[in-house]
């Protein structure tokens, strides 16, 4: 997996190409994470628009951005979500707690 970071007005962007799926990229992650939130930014879209695939690692990766997060103050929201990325999002029901938007735009809106 692979990724690029850019701010977006008060948000965060982190775009995610290749396969989700943890392990010592769930590290690297969590830095991002933090970093953003010492930088008083706590409002972060991942962009999955080039991500192929995604295991329950990967699952647990997101779901400790969304929590870290969301004890900070600030949320995570997906955009741009395949339909092969998005199952494991619903079997798990995970898609009930994640905000997912159609554009990277209208997850910026949303905040």
């Amino acid at each position: 997996m692979n990724w690029n970071t850019k701010k977006v007005g008060n948000t965060f962007l982190i775009e995610i190409e290749g396969e989700i799926m943890g392990g010592a990229e769930a590290d690297d992650f969590k830095d991002i994470i933090f970093k953003s939130i010492e930088d008083d930014i706590v409002d972060i879209i991942v962009d999955m628009k080039k991500a192929t695939w995604m295991n329950s690692s990967g699952l647990g990766m997101l779901i400790s951005g969304l929590t870290t997060l969301r004890s900070s103050g600030g949320d995570l929201r997906l955009a741009n979500v395949s339909e092969r990325v998005r199952r494991p999002l619903e079997i798990t029901k995970l898609d009930t707690v994640f905000s997912i938007y159609e554009s990277v735009e209208e997850a910026i809106q949303s905040y």
